[in-house]
């Protein structure tokens, strides 16, 4: 077992629930509360990230063997990009509700198709995930710095909240060539808990831009 992979896999589990949690408390203390919040979206996207940490976590301990399971795994973590991608899309086109669950639908049911088709090799799963993912972190960024440098969202610090995107966008671009480093007996996933400790670390300033307001400099 890769106790460096499973040590880091399980922060990162402990770190998507007290963060999830975090925000669904948020979303419920709202005076008005609706679906399409962020808070709520946010909240509920990563608690679907835990599933696929437990998973990865079982494979390790060898209690379950990589099968049609880990493409599932990955399918479950688009639940969480989706649901993030939705709320981005509920900033930009607050009004056109009809044309974002149309988007929001397609992307999902193209994204999973080409996840459950792509063989159970964990690399090419690293990869298609990252290229799945780049939209909803791409706009994730541009919505948080945009509200950030506009002064438009007071109550979180959208600077921080879209560092970390780049972050942990960056943990999932470095995965699969960390999981083939320096892979040897007492490390059989390689260097891939340094993408673990990159990922808990977006999440981390993540969870500090949601519960901070901005110190705006003057510009």
């Amino acid at each position: 077992m890769d106790i460096f992979y499973m040590t880091t896999s399980v922060f990162k589990t402990i770190g998507y629930a007290i963060l999830g949690v975090y925000l669904l408390k948020e979303w419920i203390k709202l005076e008005k509360k609706y679906t399409s919040d962020l808070p709520f979206l946010i909240g509920i996207g990563i608690l679907f990230l835990i599933p696929g940490t437990i998973i990865d976590q079982l494979v390790m301990v060898n209690l379950i063997g990589p099968s049609i399971i880990y493409n599932i795994r990955y399918a479950l973590d688009l639940i969480c990009t989706q649901l993030i991608f939705g709320a981005m899309l509920s900033v930009w086109m607050a009004s056109k509700v009809k044309l974002r669950y149309i988007i929001i639908i397609l992307a999902s049911i193209i994204s999973i198709i080409v996840l459950l088709l792509i063989p159970t090799n964990v690399i090419l799963l690293d990869i298609a995930s990252a290229i799945i993912t780049l939209p909803a972190i791409i706009s994730l960024i541009i919505t948080f710095l945009f509200t950030y440098y506009t002064k438009r969202l007071t109550n979180v610090n959208g600077l921080l909240i879209a560092l970390a995107a780049i972050t942990i966008f960056i943990g999932n671009i470095i995965r699969p060539i960390l999981k083939i480093t320096a892979v040897s007996p007492i490390m059989p996933y390689g260097l891939s808990w340094i993408t673990n400790l990159t990922i808990i670390f977006g999440w981390v300033l993540m969870f500090f831009g949601v519960k901070h307001k901005p110190t705006h400099l003057s510009i």
